[in-house]
Parts: C-alpha cells; structure tokens; sequence
C-alpha cells in the first residue's frame, strides 16, 4: 500500500510474478553483463531506477549476443577452413613446371623437396663462372642431382659412431654437379657445404615445399618406387634400394680390402618402405620395435637424405569444403537475391479491379501533422475510386495538441478541413485507453458528418482525445497505438456484443443511426498514416485481393516518397524502400507471410467472409495489443518503436492459417525524414523493433524460415 496524503489517495499496487522466460533471460543477461557494476551504471552511467538499469543490461547483453553472432560467422567463414585445412607452401610438380621463367613467369627451383625462388637468387650466383642463361633452364626443375651430399655428414647411420665417409646415395647425373660436389672422394671436401647452402637458401629464397597429393604418392608406387609418408612428410628410398650406394676414395688413397657396409639405414625401416610402398606409414613407423636412439638417427638420415616434399592435402575432402565454403554461402546468398528479384516479377494484370461492395473503413491517427499533409491524406482517402456510400473515413486525433508550426491544434485543423463548425462541441465521453494507473481514464469527443471532396461525398467520423479535465499537459494523448485500439476495441465489442463504454456507445449510435450503417457491416480496416497520400485505385485493389482470397487477413501496397528529391538525405531512401517492398515483401509474400505490413498503408481484414467470425479485432488480437505493462525493454521495443511490427506478429501468430500478402499495383506515396538526425532516429527505432520481433516469430513452426532474413 502506498499512501498519498490520506487513505482516499491510497492505491494497491499489484505485483504480478515473473515469468519463467523471462527469469532465464535475465539470468543469461546477468551471466553476460556481471562484469559491470551496478554501481558503475548508477554514477558513471547516471541510471538510478533499478528498472532502467536492467534495461540497460539488457542492451547491453543484447549487443554482445550480436558481436557474438557475427564473430562466430566470421570465424566459421574464415577460421574454420584455416583450422581444417591450414594453408600449405608446396608446389606439386605441375605447379612447379609453371615457374619456368617464360612469358613472364617467375622462375622458381626444387633442391631435395624445398622449393627456392630462382629468380631472385640467378643474380647473386656467380656470374663470372656460370652465366644467367645457363642457369635458366634448370627454372621449374627438381635440381637435386646438382647437389652431391657428403652421406657421414647427414646421417649417423645404424651405430652411434656414425658411418665411413665413403658410401654414396647417388651419382652424380648431372654434368654441373661437379661444381657443387665437394664429398669426401673429391680433392676438395667441404662435408658440411651442402648444408650451409641449405641454411642461407632456405633464409633468403625459400618460398615452400614440393607436393606430393596421396594419388601421386600411389602412382609413383606403382611404378617400383619405394615411397611412403610419415606424419605428412614424404620418402623416397628408391635411390637407397635400387642400388648406387657403392663407395667412392679419394685418388690414390688405400682401399681397403673389406670395403665399408653402404647398409647405413636400418633394415626394419627400409622393409617398411619397400613392403608398404605409396602409403601413410606413420602408425607402421611409430609401431617399429627400435630404440628411441636409433628412431632418432633414422629420422634425421630420412630427413637429410630421402626427404622428397610434402603431402600435398588441397585436394582432400575436407580442403575442398574449405575451398568452397564461401563459395557456397555466396552462390545461397546470390541465390536468395536471385529469388526475390523473381518473386517481384510474378504479379497479375495492371488492369482495374472491377468496383466492388464491400464496406471498408478508412483509419487516419493524426497527431502533430501540419494543415497541407493533413488535408493531402484525407483527400487522397476520400478521393478512393470506391463506393462513397461504402466507405467510411475515420480519423482519430491523439489529444488537443499543437504542432510545431501550427496556428491552432491539430483536431481543430481537422474538423476545419471536414467543414465542422466551431459551435459544434459535442460532450465528451469516457473510454478505457492505453495508460498506467489513471492514465486508462481518457475522455473523447465524437464528431460526424459527410465530408465533401472534387464530386466525392463520404461519410466521417472524427473521435477527438481530450482527456479528463484534470489533465493539463498534452491531455487525452496516449500515442497511436491507443488511437489504433479505439477502433479495434470498439469493433471487437461490437463483434463480441460485449458492454461498451460512453465513448463507444456513442460512436455506434453515430454510425448505426447517423450514417446509417450497422457496425458489423464493415468487413475491411485501411490504415493510413496522417502524411500518407494513397492512389485512387488502392482501395479497390487490396478489397479485390481479398476476395480472390479468403485467407488473407492483411495486405500492405509499394509506399513511395512524396518528398523523394527534397534533399540528399531523402534521396537516399528511394532504393531502400523500393526494394524493402519489392524484393523483401514480395519474396515474402510468395509464402504468404509478409512480417512486416507498414502502419502507413495496410488494410485488414476484420471478420471472415462466410463466418462473420472477427480476425484483426478477434479476442487474442485486441488483448495482446492492448497490453499496458510495458516494463521491460523487450516489451518496450515491441510496443512503443515498432507497434506496427508487431501487430503483424500477431496476426501471424494467432491466425496462422492465414496470409499477409503484398500487392505491387496499390501505391501510396509518404514523406521521409529530410534531416540525418531525424532519420538516424527512426532507424534506430525500426532496427529494434525489427530484431525484437523476429524474436517473437522465430518459434512460430507454419512460418517460412527465409522470412526471419
């Protein structure tokens, strides 16, 4: 209880429980916000209501949810492919035939399975001895043969001690390998120059390793060579098995009568070579029943010795996903594009709709609006190529407000434009409103009367918020949302033939009695922005589409710009709301479920044909609009930035055998923001809304996926 003077002024405030939703979800926005002090929100962030710091949190975790989300698409796009396949330096023998340094081509070199840029090290090598055009040819090769190595230098061999210097691994095959052959048998040993060279090649010109892809390892086993791989490095004992490993003495030295073993490798190491040949032997090699020494030694004469390139993996499966991924994602993403582009082609005839006879009301809220835009929106209404006696213009003005700019308030503008007299000042009447506390206490004012336009004479009625008398600032307003409710609680009463309040008695008996039609008459709502103008056609073509099919329960028309080429900041909405209409809504509408039907230009269906049974005002419809706790931002969202959005959710959500529907030949035209602030605003409303109601219609199973992108 809280008291207020005295006990006549004491209200009960009822504390009604916490979902359990919404008790997970701010569980989850505590467990992403902890980090943050309250206490750092209270003074640095200057929030002091409790509520408003927990709103706070809220789009705070919300934002982070974003990052989040992006992050992982981004690693998914580029870090997944990188992890399952990372990037390999190897040139397979095909690439590497390419650097051949012809018609521009860089000119690269393979030396035991590393691949060299030739071109930057031709320059540096000795001109005086060997010329660039000699060197040339051997650009794209396998050079190895050019490079003799000292074997005792290399590989330790079976035993500890190390081997004779005087067995060899190959011939020398290539007539310059006398240049670079500096082994023990020559008057010129340098056992450790080869390794040298590696060293100051490796650090000045590498560039990467030559690649062998599994099918050429098998290839080259079938042709008798002995190869395999070991933990994706690649092996070839062929050299060392098929002979050439007879040792060689400096001239006149003493041979020895029993010449050195030339068997420096172990047996079981070569068996696994020769008998499992163009395989992954790296679970055979780690099995091998052999000291950890003399593994050891084995991998280092293997690595210096039968080393050949790499395992070239950019073939395999899971490369190839990584290959494509992208690929992929932007042949959907184009695809997606390339649908709705399609979709906005397949619509019918341009002809006119034939005139047709169903009753429709015509809703304008109006606000703050000036005179012109005003005058513009119920002239457009009125001015409908439609039955005048079937239609009925009903305007809702939000309060006795005067506009910025104005002379007078915005329901007198509209009574002057109606040809209302100002002696007319009918009582004003009580109605439950959208408001907290007293604020659900509002006051209107009822006016009707035929409304006279360029040979149109249609019948009006203007309901004017005045609120109750205490109330001083801005009275009767409560926003558009309350004035949208007016109309639907009153239709939903009248459907329901359920109590009315003053106000809505009164507005039956001028509708009923006055214009002399009965309320549940009426089968079809349009709603029109107060500075929106809507086409002379519009009306009859969204009441044709209708009854073509009566599973619609809402269809919105293509909104152009009035004020288009008014400035930079208006021109650069055209394209947006061109194709937020024509690729977004029309896709969506293939599926017959538009998420987004503009307040602007929307008109729906209030009862069923056959059944009279009421849609847009049924029970779910008005008790889920009508919500007045608003307490938490996800509500806030949903009913204070985007409450059109959501009354299309809603409409998705409690008639799901229903369509929403987009019709490219109905045409309104409304006026944009023309400054960048007033635009960033309403961005900054819409995208909220946007991400707020796709929340909501996620969980909904009959709604097509693609309309939630």
């Amino acid at each position: 209880m809280a008291e207020k003077g005295n006990e006549s002024k004491m209200q009960e405030v009822d504390e009604l429980p916490v979902s359990s939703s919404r008790k997970r979800w701010l569980a989850l926005v505590w467990a992403m916000t902890f980090w943050c002090p309250t206490i750092f929100i209270k003074w640095f962030g200057r929030i002091q209501r409790k509520d408003v710091q927990v709103a706070w949190r809220e789009k705070l975790a919300i934002n982070l949810m974003i990052w989040i989300a992006c992050a992982f698409v981004i690693f998914f796009m580029v870090g997944i492919p990188r992890i399952i396949c990372p990037t390999q330096h190897v040139y397979s023998e095909a690439e590497l035939t390419s650097y051949n340094g012809e018609d521009g081509a860089k000119s690269y070199i393979a030396i035991r399975g590393v691949v060299f840029d030739f071109g930057k090290f031709m320059p540096a090598h000795y001109p005086s001895i060997v010329s660039e055009s000699a060197l040339e040819k051997y650009a794209g090769t396998d050079a190895t043969n050019l490079f003799p190595v000292q074997v005792s230098a290399l590989c330790q061999g079976v035993d500890e001690g190390g081997i004779d210097p005087a067995p060899l691994t190959i011939s020398r095959t290539d007539t310059n390998a006398q240049y670079h052959d500096f082994r023990w048998a020559t008057n010129d040993s340098r056992p450790d120059w080869f390794t040298e060279q590696m060293i100051m090649l490796k650090g000045n010109y590498w560039k990467g390793n030559v690649g062998y892809s599994p099918e050429y390892v098998k290839t080259l086993a079938s042709k008798d060579n002995d190869i395999g791989y070991i933990k994706g490095r690649v092996y070839d004992f062929t050299s060392y098995t098929a002979g050439g490993r007879s040792p060689d003495y400096p001239d006149g030295y003493d041979v020895p009568n029993d010449k050195p073993s030339s068997n420096y490798m172990d047996q079981s190491v070569v068996d696994l070579f020769t008998q499992r040949s163009g395989q992954d032997l790296t679970k055979y090699w780690e099995a091998l029943n052999i000291d950890e020494g003399l593994r050891s030694r084995m991998q280092t004469c293997m690595d210096n010795l039968f080393y050949v390139g790499n395992l070239d993996t950019r073939n395999s499966p899971q490369c190839l996903f990584a290959k494509y991924i992208l690929l992929a994602i932007s042949l959907v993403l184009v695809s997606v594009i390339g649908v709705k582009f399609l979709a906005a082609l397949q619509f019918g005839k341009k002809s006119m709709p034939e005139n047709l006879d169903k009753f429709i009301i015509a809703t304008v809220p109006a606000y703050t609006e000036d005179e012109d835009s005003l005058r513009r929106a119920i002239d457009s209404a009125a001015r409908m190529k439609y039955d005048d006696k079937r239609k009925l213009l009903f305007i809702v003005c939000d309060g006795m407000i005067i506009g910025q700019g104005n002379d007078r308030a915005t329901p007198r503008i509209v009574l002057d434009i109606l040809g209302v007299p100002e002696n007319v000042d009918p009582e004003p009447l009580s109605f439950e409103s959208l408001g907290e506390g007293l604020k659900q206490h509002n006051m209107a004012k009822i006016y009707s009367g035929l409304y006279e336009v360029q040979g149109h004479i249609v019948p009006f009625i203007v309901v004017v918020k005045v609120g109750k008398p205490s109330e001083v600032s801005r009275p009767g307003n409560r926003g558009k949302r309350d004035s949208q409710m007016l109309l639907m609680r009153f239709l939903n009463r009248v459907h329901y033939n359920l109590p009315m309040a003053p106000m809505e008695l009164e507005l039956h008996h001028q509708i009923r009695n006055v214009i002399g039609v009965n309320p549940t008459f009426y089968e079809f709502l349009l709603q029109i922005d107060a500075d929106t103008v809507v086409a002379p056609d519009a009306a009859n073509r969204f009441v044709s589409a209708f009854l073509h099919d009566t599973k619609l329960i809402a269809v919105c028309g293509e909104t152009a710009l009035s004020n288009a080429k008014h400035s930079m900041i208006t021109m650069m909405q055209v394209y947006e709301y061109y194709i937020s209409h024509n690729l977004t809504k029309a896709f969506e509408s293939l599926f017959g479920s538009v998420t987004c039907l503009p307040g602007c230009f929307t008109m729906y269906r209030i009862r069923a044909a056959e059944s009279g049974k009421p849609l847009f005002v049924s029970r779910e419809i008005v008790e889920d609009y009508s919500q007045i706790r608003v307490d938490t931002l996800h509500m806030k969202n949903l009913l204070h930035l985007g409450e059109d959005r959501f009354l299309t959710t809603l409409l998705l959500k409690h008639h799901s055998k229903f369509k929403t529907k987009y019709i490219m030949r109905a045409h309104a035209w409304t006026i944009a923001p023309d400054s960048w602030a007033v635009f960033m605003s309403q961005r900054r409303r819409w995208i909220n809304s946007t991400v707020h109601n796709l929340i909501e219609l996620i969980p909904l199973q009959q709604l097509c996926g693609f309309c939630c992108f």
